[in-house]
């Protein structure tokens, strides 16, 4: 994660591999959804032991990254909404469930370039009029499952920043960079 971000903090379980790497496919490909709910309570406790209790206490909400609702309706779930629903009663902050959009359907990120990644994610969010003043002067925490090159979590934060959001920080299960092997 070399490249300049939008965002100010990135605070991930681990690595994208074993054990997290796996519980994560599990998750999203063969639809076992106890496993968000465990990620969700170990995200949680290494937010509790890594960041301060005053940070945390400032966020205005938690956002999982929306999936288009094609998506969402062929998955059945959104992976990060089951991971940030457990982080959100724990840490009893409120969800933006409603309101920020994937209004595109784009094609998964995973094998793609980055320069790809970051055209096939070019515009693909947006906030609907009603949540604009909600957004206004807001530090939101954008809750993912893998950030690789940060190009979602990127073009996610310019949205919210283009509708003013104060500040963005991205709490995941795991982070990768463009060298790791896919595990």
């Amino acid at each position: 994660m070399k490249k300049a971000h939008l965002f100010e903090q990135l605070h991930a379980l681990g690595s994208y591999q074993p054990p997290y790497s796996q519980m994560v496919k599990k998750l999203k490909y063969t639809k076992q959804l106890l496993y968000g709910e465990l990620l969700g309570e170990l995200l949680t406790e290494s937010i509790l032991l890594n960041l301060s209790a005053q940070q945390i206490s400032t966020v205005d909400y938690l956002l999982p990254v929306p999936l288009h609702t094609k998506k969402q309706r062929s998955r059945g779930f959104n992976q990060a909404t089951i991971i940030a629903q457990v982080i959100a009663k724990r840490l009893n902050t409120p969800l933006l469930l409603e309101g920020v959009e994937r209004h595109i359907s784009t094609m998964p990120q995973e094998g793609l370039t980055l320069y790809n990644r970051k055209k096939n994610l070019n515009g693909a969010f947006s906030i609907c009029p009603s949540m604009q003043q909600e957004i206004i002067g807001a530090y939101i925490v954008i809750i993912d499952d893998v950030v690789t090159t940060g190009a979602t979590v990127n073009s996610l934060c310019h949205t919210l920043l283009e509708a003013g959001a104060q500040r963005i920080d991205i709490w995941c299960i795991s982070r990768t960079s463009l060298n790791t092997q896919k595990s």
